[in-house]
């Protein structure tokens, strides 16, 4: 009799065992499956109030009413539509003229505001007319009301002939007539 209730005992604290073994298993999936990913789940439900689209690899145009087209190419955007804003990560826009002159624009960030197609660069901009003068800057913004580029910022001039540096600039683009606001330095460059 003693040596049935032994084996009992020692089933019963297999089984024991077992059980506990198994609470602690589901215990720990819970724990990883639910409460782990609260977090993440979180941070996607912020972005999600914010962002309305986001993308990878985008290609993006759009034609406005005065007859100029925008064909935007980015690394990744996201779109937040409350604000009609559009914001890109690498970007290449290349902005064809209702007269047909082309200006290619890029940076490592970008702003369209999807209602007034205004558009804003920051970071490394760097902006060529079809004629191949170039300007570099850290920031550039296009105002579509005014069909004007602008800079506050430290700006580089380059045509065949001559490199300009300066700070600030204006791009009257209706007009063709580039502006270069102080501190302006020229230098003839070889042909």
């Amino acid at each position: 009799m003693a040596r049935d209730s032994v084996l009992v005992m020692n089933a019963g604290k297999k089984t024991f065992l077992a059980v506990l073994l198994l609470v602690l298993a589901l215990s720990a999936a819970v724990y990883f499956v639910f409460v782990a990913k609260a977090p993440r789940k979180a941070l996607l439900d912020k972005m999600a109030d914010k962002v309305d689209l986001q993308a990878k690899g985008v290609h993006y145009t759009q034609v406005g009413s005065s007859g100029m087209k925008w064909e935007i190419t980015a690394d990744s955007a996201s779109y937040r539509k409350q604000e009609d804003l559009a914001l890109f990560e690498k970007i290449k826009a290349r902005a064809v003229m209702r007269d047909g002159r082309v200006f290619m624009m890029s940076g490592d960030r970008g702003r369209l505001n999807t209602a007034s197609k205004d558009l804003n660069l920051e970071g490394n901009v760097l902006l060529i007319s079809e004629s191949g003068d170039s300007f570099q800057t850290e920031r550039l913004n296009y105002s579509d009301a005014l069909k004007r580029i602008e800079t506050d910022q430290p700006v580089v001039m380059k045509t065949r002939n001559i490199r300009v540096n300066g700070v600030g600039m204006v791009f009257a683009l209706k007009e063709e007539k580039v502006a270069i606001l102080s501190q302006v330095r020229a230098k003839s460059l070889p042909q």
